[in-house]
């Protein structure tokens, strides 16, 4: 985030240059022309024919200090000098949408040039107005231009620019433009494929946002004109009315505010119907469009931004990205929306490339909440499953001896009915005999002594179980049988010799294979061990544990 916000800098510092329509004189640095503009209010729709009727021509418009964001029709009347020994110039008309530059260049007795630019015509330089002027060292030229719009998003900017660095200009404007738009898509179509997979509405109105993010300000770089054609004016603050609603659609779902701030919620809902109401605009109020744009987006932006410091506040904290995100988006807005409106003029160069990059970012912050949010669902569900473990573990568990308990057997034995297995049951000797005699706690260390030497046999094909009261069981591959009998053996001597001497085993033993059944195995094994028992009461000291 941090190398994202440094990428951000460097790009405001490449962008920052105060827009005049004053250039300064020549001197040291890149090279200037003597400029002095004039912006007329355009009375007379005729160029002047030539350059002794410029002075009686200008006389009849009417001076202005700005264009009318309505739109109208404005000459631009600029007395050029050239001091420097570059005759390759750019005339560059910037900062704003305008529907038609016409452009004359008068020179004293020569034949005026006529020149065509703005988003109705065709460019030399790919989304940028400029066209390539020469002008010889010292030479004084008059540079008309007529502009004409239905409306103006911002102050236009008119410079004369050297052709090598507008060009400069012009190529990494448009890497950076390009770039964007790819970051953009690419996090449109990764977030509809986790949509796809997940059905989590955020991510498909995360999607829905940074796509139409992606359309509406390629309208505004003339994508679609350049590209494909489409001139249509009345698409153009389409895309910037329905980023509120989406957007809004977006954070109400992951802050999840009618939840978590009701209050909030209610009054988010205003970026839903608001931009919706005055949506029509775009095509039955044109000049005022992008007044009314800049309006629902500041609404909105305000809005945002307080629903998520307020979520942050609460404890939510992938919304410190979501903030981090309309911070992004945020400072070059409060930029380029005052100068929108009027009440400022444009700061940097190129106000629109620098808002494109911080919606951008917002983008990649926002995708960065998503990701911290699934962090924080798989952190949760992580926890669940652990939980579950345990208590499925508990579940099958004996708590007193450790051993897994009756019902983890009979699980065990449900999915063992069509392989061989051996089953060995105990029943532990002299268990009553000692409660009765030393009491309760010595009965139960004889159950915890005699479930210790049984877990020493188990391994990853051997398992022990405590089945109830003095029973256990012993599940294992039949190969195990010889040496599982004979640690058994072993293990009766040892619960004599460690203090219980009159504790002893009766065990039982069965083979399951072929098509014999769970059931009739543990029956035969459990007869078995009851004529162990019996065979030992009758007989002291039998060992034959079959």
């Amino acid at each position: 985030m941090l190398a994202a916000l440094a990428v951000f800098v460097l790009v405001f510092g490449l962008l920052w240059s105060p827009a005049s329509a004053q250039l300064p004189r020549a001197g040291s640095g890149p090279p200037a022309l003597e400029a002095q503009f004039q912006l007329l209010e355009a009375r007379d729709r005729q160029f002047p024919r030539t350059v002794r009727d410029i002075p009686a021509w200008q006389d009849r418009q009417t001076p202005v200090q700005k264009v009318r964001f309505t739109g109208g029709r404005y000459w631009l009347v600029a007395e050029v000098r050239n001091p420097s020994a570059d005759t390759a110039w750019v005339f560059n008309p910037h900062g704003s949408l305008i529907e038609q530059v016409n452009v004359r260049v008068y020179r004293p007795g020569q034949a005026v040039q006529t020149f065509r630019t703005g988003y109705r015509a065709e460019h030399p330089y790919m989304l940028h107005y400029g066209v390539d002027l020469t002008l010889r060292p010292g030479e004084r030229t008059w540079v008309v231009a007529q502009i004409r719009s239905p409306y103006f998003a911002s102050q236009p900017d008119f410079s004369f620019v050297p052709q090598d660095r507008y060009r400069q200009q012009v190529n990494l404007d448009n890497l950076l433009t390009l770039g964007a738009f790819g970051a953009l898509l690419a996090l449109t179509f990764y977030n509809l494929f986790i949509f796809a997979g997940t059905r989590n509405r955020s991510f498909f109105y995360y999607a829905a946002y940074t796509l139409t993010y992606c359309v509406a300000w390629a309208f505004t770089f003339h994508v679609p004109a350049d590209v494909f054609g489409f001139y249509d004016l009345r698409w153009h603050y389409v895309g910037f009315f329905l980023l509120p609603v989406l957007n809004t659609l977006f954070y109400l779902h992951f802050l999840k505010l009618d939840q978590r701030l009701p209050l909030l919620g209610r009054l988010s809902r205003v970026n839903l119907w608001l931009p919706l109401a005055l949506l029509p605009s775009c095509f039955l109020l044109l000049p005022f469009a992008h007044i009314l744009a800049t309006g629902v987006i500041s609404l909105w932006l305000v809005l945002a931004l307080v629903c998520g410091v307020a979520s942050w506040r609460q404890g939510f904290y992938p919304a410190r990205f979501f903030v981090f995100g309309l911070l992004a988006l945020m400072v070059p807005a409060t930029l380029i929306l005052p100068a929108n409106v009027g009440l400022i003029p444009d700061p940097v160069r190129n106000s629109e490339l620098l808002t494109l990059l911080g919606g951008t970012l917002d983008g990649i912050l926002l995708a960065f909440a998503l990701a911290d949010q699934i962090r924080l669902l798989v952190r949760d569900n992580v926890s669940h499953i652990v939980q579950l473990r345990r208590a499925l573990h508990l579940a099958g568990t004996d708590t007193l001896t450790g051993l897994h308990n009756r019902h983890a057997f009979e699980q065990a034995v449900s999915t063992l009915d069509e392989r061989p297995f051996l089953l060995v049951l105990m029943d532990l000797d002299g268990l009553k005999t000692v409660n009765d005699s030393l009491g309760h706690a010595q009965g139960d260390e004889l159950l915890r002594s005699f479930a210790r030497l049984l877990r020493d046999m188990e391994n990853e094909h051997i398992t022990a179980y405590r089945l109830g009261g003095d029973e256990f069981a012993l599940i294992a591959p039949p190969e195990e049988e010889a040496a599982l009998v004979s640690r058994l053996r072993v293990a009766e001597k040892e619960l004599r010799s460690g203090g219980f001497p009159t504790s002893g085993l009766s065990v039982g033993v069965a083979q399951a294979g072929g098509d014999r059944a769970a059931g009739q195995v543990f029956e035969e094994a459990d007869q078995r061990m009851y004529r162990h028992k019996h065979a030992k009461k009758a007989d002291k000291g039998s060992s034959d544990l079959r």
